[in-house]
């Protein structure tokens, strides 16, 4: 479990030999046609699921739809990610190198630039920290040294890049 650097300030996370900032998720431009179709397609399964019963789906859906609408208005704001030398910190949150199982890198500009740390919990969900201008090779060069790379990956995982089609986050 990551730590909180905000409850923790004096934490003692390691010296730092990489820093960079970037985008907490990028802004997406979604035309009037994106959110003409999403629109219908909400209305078509909120209507299905209120005819066949099922209005826990229904709830599902709008809930779904309002937080679309409700990021689509937010900013993104720009995070700190460190590696040091004994984790990762990204915003206020760390992660020691023993709480990670293997990294991956996959760099395809300019659409994908990320780095993806998999976590030893199960519960624990995969970071991903864009890396923007920060070179890759670098990150890599300094993540060996404490962690597995993940050869057999190099794209970014499906759900993100279906999310990414559909223009969902």
């Amino acid at each position: 479990m990551p730590a909180n650097l905000v409850l923790n300030p004096q934490a003692n996370i390691g010296q730092t030999q990489l820093r960079w900032s970037f985008n907490e998720f990028k802004p997406i431009e979604r035309t009037k046609r994106w959110w003409v179709i999403s629109g219908l397609v909400a209305l078509g399964l909120v209507t299905y699921a209120v005819m066949t019963g099922n209005f826990l789906f229904a709830l599902i859906i709008l809930m779904v739809a309002v937080l679309i609408v409700n990021q689509s208005r937010t900013k993104p704001r720009r995070l700190d990610c460190q590696i040091t030398t004994t984790g990762v910190a990204v915003g206020k949150k760390y992660w020691r190198f023993g709480e990670m199982e293997n990294f991956w890198i996959a760099y395809h500009p300019p659409e994908v630039t990320n780095l993806y740390l998999l976590p030893k919990g199960l519960l624990e969900p995969r970071l991903t920290v864009p890396l923007e201008r920060t070179s890759p090779l670098k990150v890599r060069e300094l993540l060996v040294k404490y962690l597995s790379e993940d050869l057999s990956r190099e794209d970014e995982p499906t759900s993100e890049a279906l999310s990414r089609l559909f223009k969902l986050q």
